[in-house]
């Protein structure tokens, strides 16, 4: 069957830290749309000069950068151009985060470790006609009126997780590949933000929000 081609131009950015996942995306891309510009980053500095300098209609965002986490990131992105769609690109892929990433604003959310090219194109796609695409579980789920907890950094956030799974702050450190000092720094932040004031309300508050503990995130 021969392949059908967008002759539209497109404008696309991509931002992961690997300069091989931004040449793969960029060959698949290119090889199916004719008339493509691309903008890369490999730093949240970097992108966000990128945004500043070109209205992007589509941002490729990979969800681990080295100077920034990928939530203060992507708000930063909806602020600066709301017009782009940002289709999340993540190395790990779990219900919790991309019901997150779609709270802030993100149009669709893909798991880099299940990922194949027509997965990738479909979610293209799909952001690129206004639709969102994410599991069927997260679109029946997900409210989208506003909630603290989006003002998490995305460290917050799994801290948040993995304490309501019951995790000790050890397990948590080893886990993540931090100290338990920045560990109980990330909960009490978590705490602050959310007007919380132990770890039992930490609680609560994911079951009254519904947030899937660390241990209930699976793959997408």
């Amino acid at each position: 069957m021969m392949k059908m081609r967008q002759t539209q131009k497109l404008s696309i950015l991509i931002v992961d830290d690997h300069l091989l996942v931004r040449l793969g995306l960029r060959l698949v891309l290119s090889h199916e749309y004719r008339a493509v510009v691309f903008g890369e980053a490999g730093t949240a500095e970097k992108a966000l000069a990128q945004i500043r300098a070109h209205p992007w209609r589509l941002v490729i965002l990979g969800d681990s950068l080295p100077d920034n986490d990928s939530f203060s990131v992507l708000r930063e992105f909806r602020t600066l151009c709301p017009e782009a769609a940002v289709l999340m690109l993540s190395m790990h892929g779990n219900s919790a985060e991309a019901a997150h990433f779609r709270q802030l604003g993100a149009a669709g959310y893909i798991s880099a470790k299940s990922c194949g090219r027509s997965d990738l194109l479909k979610a293209f796609r799909s952001v690129l006609n206004g639709e969102k695409h994410f599991s069927e579980r997260i679109l029946r789920g997900s409210d989208l009126s506003p909630v603290l907890h989006a003002n998490l950094s995305a460290q917050e956030f799994k801290v948040l997780l993995a304490l309501a799974a019951g995790r000790r702050t050890g397990e948590i450190a080893a886990e993540l590949t931090l100290s338990a000092k920045t560990v109980s720094t990330y909960k009490r932040r978590a705490l602050d933000k959310l007007g919380l004031k132990s770890t039992a309300d930490l609680v609560r508050y994911v079951i009254d929000h519904k947030l899937p503990s660390m241990q209930t995130c699976k793959p997408e």
